[in-house]
């Protein structure tokens, strides 16, 4: 038996055959001079092949799966680059060769840059230039000895194995929607890439970074994916294949209401401990349509709506009155429950087209978030505008992201306060007294935790930069992945710093972070002090359950205990242990 570490991008576990995806070899690309009269010629024939791409995409867009639509509408705009199609027509000009060979080696540069960076949002992005590309060459090639991606991979992995990859582009990885596999393993790729994305979106379990697997892997070999942990076991013994089969089962069982109890009855029972605490649960979400399914799995409202999803995707920004639309559809669905509204949080991982072309040297410390936000004042209120005027249909909030001092937020609510007056000014309708708050995302706001207290009416705590914050670690890079931890000692004071600054200052804390779906954790956060939570709505049920069975006397006496331990896998061993005696 082996076991092999890698990073969790989709959870769940699968024991079955392995199908191994290996690279087929790529058509050659031929390469031959021009004369000066055949300029226009080659440039016609690569214009043609870019409007047959471009046709391709569109047959293949489904605006109903958004993570889908996004992927290729990012290709779509890669089609239409403006620096990157007009120095294919200087090359031809300059370099007099064909226009294949002159696309390969401007592909060729352009991503060995973005590799060459050592941000892995950008190397990710090379990933996709090589596919949206790989089109136009395809079409280039007119003998046809290269396959498109899509045309090829869904058709020969075969249903119910768990595909290994070095990598999967992002074609490949919406062709295997249908496919039916147990599962992925990748030796490249992130949390944030879009496979894994998709994964989720498809809840397939699915492990990253394996660095080197391939060559340890062979067609038909039955592994374990243990994609909670992020392991994969080679060559298990009976009673390891026998423990994992009975744990996939349970999960499967647990997560299809197959249980007596479970399914649409357990969702209406109240997130309340056994000696009568009340838990809000709530919603992350990215579309107003996805008001419906957090309804269904029993969110009591939205706790964190990432507004970036309507400026991404397009080279124009929503005006005013689509983001209203928006915004009071969401607060109209939930029936008097919060929606809680991020403004902008555009950055790093997503990029506007003004910000990706900066090519910052480390996106997640530049020009993101409120910083964009404030240096556009325009767009801010006009932002702000919309979400006010959707304040008169419910109970909407307004949460400023990635706030790091107090005279960043003293501006941002001299923003506010001056778009307050300009809807007063011009008799636009809005709740007087919307509720406004911020992130702590950043070590120095949950230092500080006690200072913002006393000027917003909530907090809410995002684990997922936090930690890396914290902890100086890229979550992607699989070399320094393993101190990606939220029960690190260093992040649980910050977190606990936070809920005792609320608590004093009567200020409502929240944790809307990847920490806030982990049942562990939560009976942790309840011992801490903390009372609302939110997260994607598949994670609610398991969660719910959780806190049933628990009481807040006991989750004081697990957090007392864990604030007393030195190391990140002693605490997880304590509650671990611990939900084992309620099992």
């Amino acid at each position: 038996m082996r076991k092999l570490e890698g990073l969790s991008a989709s959870p769940g576990i699968a024991v079955a055959p392995v199908f191994c995806f290996r690279e087929e070899k790529t058509a050659a690309i031929p390469k031959y001079r021009i004369d000066s009269a055949d300029i226009e010629t080659q440039w016609k024939r690569f214009q043609t092949a870019l409007e047959q791409s471009r046709e391709e995409i569109l047959l293949l867009k489904d605006d109903r799966n958004k993570f889908q639509s996004e992927i290729l509408e990012a290709h779509l705009m890669m089609l239409s680059d403006p620096e990157f199609i007009p120095q294919i027509h200087a090359d031809l000009k300059s370099k007099k060769l064909n226009v294949e060979n002159i696309l390969k080696n401007k592909i060729d540069e352009t991503t060995a840059v973005l590799r060459a960076s050592g941000d892995t949002y950008l190397a990710e992005r090379a990933v996709d230039i090589e596919d949206a590309f790989g089109r136009v060459m395809n079409h280039l090639l007119q003998d046809g000895t290269a396959k498109t991606a899509v045309d090829s991979i869904d058709r020969f992995v075969p249903p119910g194995t768990i595909l290994a990859a070095k990598n999967l582009k992002p074609s490949e990885a919406l062709a295997l929607k249908d496919a039916e596999i147990a599962g992925i393993l990748l030796e490249e790729g992130g949390a944030t890439s879009h496979v894994a994305i998709l994964a989720r979106t498809w809840r397939i379990p699915a492990v990253m970074g394996l660095r080197g697997i391939l060559g340890l892997l062979s067609d038909g070999m039955e592994i374990v994916l243990d994609a909670d942990d992020g392991l994969v076991i080679i060559d298990p013994p009976a009673d390891v294949l026998s423990f994992y089969r009975s744990r996939s089962d349970a999960k499967r069982k647990k997560d299809t209401g197959e249980k007596t109890g479970s399914g649409p009855k357990r969702k209406k029972l109240p997130a309340v401990t056994t000696d009568g605490a009340a838990i809000s649960l709530r919603a992350n979400i990215a579309l107003a349509d996805e008001v419906r399914d957090a309804k269904e799995k029993g969110a009591e409202g939205v706790g964190l709506f990432r507004s970036e999803y309507l400026f991404l995707g397009s080279d124009v920004l929503p005006d005013e009155e689509t983001q209203f639309a928006v915004y009071r559809e969401v607060v109209k669905n939930l029936d008097g429950y919060p929606a809680v509204i991020r403004t902008l949080d555009a950055g790093a991982d997503k990029m506007l087209h003004e910000q990706a072309v900066l090519e910052e040297k480390n996106p997640l410390l530049g020009w993101r978030a409120i910083r964009y936000s404030i240096d556009h004042r325009d767009m801010f209120s006009a932002q702000l505008r919309a979400l006010l005027r959707a304040s008169n249909y419910g109970d909407l909030r307004i949460m400023f992201p990635m706030i790091s001092n107090m005279e960043e937020l003293d501006i941002v609510l001299e923003i506010f306060e001056d778009v307050k007056a300009s809807c007063v000014k011009n008799r636009i309708p809005f709740n007087k007294n919307v509720k406004t708050g911020i992130m702590i995302e950043v070590p120095s706001a949950a230092t500080c935790a006690d200072l913002f207290a006393k000027k917003v009416d909530f907090m809410s705590i995002g684990t997922n930069d936090l930690i890396q914050y914290t902890m100086a670690v890229d979550r992607e890079n699989p070399k320094v992945a393993y101190l990606y931890d939220y029960y690190n000692p260093a992040v649980l004071r910050l977190i606990k710093r936070t809920i005792t600054a609320g608590k004093r200052s009567g200020v409502e804390v929240s944790m809307c972070g990847e920490m806030a779906g982990d049942p562990g954790a939560v009976f942790l956060l309840i011992g801490m002090g903390l009372r609302t939570f939110s997260m994607a709505p598949v994670f609610i049920s398991a969660v719910r359950d959780l806190i049933r069975k628990v009481s807040v006397e006991e989750a004081a006496e697990l957090a007392e205990a864990a604030m007393e331990m030195s190391a990140a896998r002693e605490i997880k061993k304590l509650i671990q242990g611990k939900i084992k005696s309620y099992e």
